[in-house]
């Protein structure tokens, strides 16, 4: 993890989860290794965040988190996660269980991002930048997105939120720039979505300066979800239609080209913005040993990359005693495999950059999919409220 940090030159590496939840999986974690390797992954682990250490020597420059992962955060550190939701109840007794669910969900945002204030303001606010997700469910609706991301950034300076790269999404992501609101685009999976994004961004921060908006504690990502885009069944069926198989490997290029393509157009656009990889796949196999494309295809370049902490393990664990290959980034992606994947409209529209139209964005088959995991998510968490609050 060192490693990657540092030589991938601009690239960042954030926590995909709730920083609460960080001890206790290292703990899960080491507790699962030979006992000869906890005592080296102990002080790894260690050095990607420690509370009691220099901010500035954090390997972690971020984080990134979602309504699922705040169920799982619950549920994996479940004392702290009944407190908050027992708590949530004592402020607020006329709630409904929903209603109390989401001032849960802030409390646990906020306490995750007081964790890295110390970064955030050690950095002069470049990093230390903790994510926060509006309902999935408000994806059209771009007022109340506007309303509940004002909500969630009073929670403290660094909260980020995270709003979806739909048609209102972008509008709303268009305003709340303009107001100086780092944002976060996430249900993101396409370069016309990216590129949307990107384009509402630099429009809302020249507004917010006109207006005199300070935009030194500003930050705006915009997420590339590449296994999610990848594993798209639609993706699959296409490709079989015109006899190409989609192996692992054509899979893994389909995302690492879209990225490569992305992280371009930002910068020869000069966009105020930065790419965010998540969603990242172990795989493929090659000459019987397991690697992480993902992480090789675009290693180097100017982004964010989020590690969930099955990638993490994965990744610690099968790069500990061997090089993160470099070649896979340097080399352009081979004719043959941009002539196969071309071939499915899914990836040839993924890939242009205004091949989606705006108000077609929620109807592509990874956002309709990850939109009703998202939002199931907050029904779910609600459930496990009520289940706590009647004991």
């Amino acid at each position: 993890m060192e490693r990657l940090a540092r030589d991938g030159k601009g690239m960042e590496l954030w926590w995909d989860s709730n920083p609460l939840i960080y001890e206790a999986w290292c703990a899960k974690f080491l507790a699962a290794v030979p006992e000869d390797q906890r005592g080296q992954l102990s002080e790894q682990l260690k050095a990607m965040w420690d509370e009691g250490a220099s901010p500035n020597d954090w390997v972690f420059r971020g984080v990134t988190t979602n309504p699922p992962l705040t169920k799982a955060a619950f549920e994996y550190v479940k004392d702290e996660g009944i407190s908050i939701i027992k708590e949530a109840r004592r402020n607020h007794p006329s709630l409904g269980y929903r209603e109390v669910a989401w001032e849960a969900y802030k409390a646990a945002s906020q306490k995750g991002a007081r964790r890295y204030l110390p970064l955030f303001e050690g950095s002069g606010y470049r990093f230390g930048f903790v994510c926060a997700q509006v309902d999935p469910a408000l994806c059209k609706d771009t007022a109340e997105m506007v309303r509940q991301g004002l909500e969630l950034w009073r929670l403290a300076p660094n909260v980020m939120i995270k709003v979806p790269a739909s048609r209102a999404g972008v509008a709303a992501m268009r305003i709340l720039t303009s107001m100086g609101v780092p944002i976060n685009a996430t249900l993101s999976f396409t370069l016309p979505q990216i590129m949307a994004v990107a384009r509402a961004v630099k429009e809302g921060k020249e507004l917010g300066e006109k207006s005199g908006i300070r935009y030194d504690k500003w930050r705006a990502v915009i997420t590339l979800m590449i296994g999610r885009f990848e594993d798209a069944a639609i993706f699959r069926e296409q490709a079989a239609q015109k006899g190409i198989q989609l192996t692992d490997e054509l899979k893994r290029w389909s995302g690492i080209a879209v990225a490569r393509k992305a992280c371009q157009l930002i910068a020869e656009g000069g966009y105020p913005c930065k790419l965010l990889i998540a969603s990242s796949r172990v795989g493929p196999t090659v000459d019987g040993q397991q690697r992480i494309w993902h992480i090789e295809g675009v290693v180097g370049r100017d982004l964010v990359y989020t590690m969930n902490p099955e990638l993490i393990q994965s990744f610690m664990l099968l790069y500990a005693d061997r090089p993160i290959e470099t070649d896979l980034s340097r080399n352009e992606i081979p004719d043959s495999v941009m002539e196969q994947i071309l071939q499915a409209p899914y990836f040839a529209q993924a890939y242009a950059e205004d091949g989606i139209r705006e108000e077609d964005f929620e109807t592509i088959e990874p956002f309709v999919t990850t939109y009703r995991q998202f939002s199931g998510a907050m029904d779910d968490l609600a459930s496990y409220v009520k289940k706590v609050l009647e004991g």
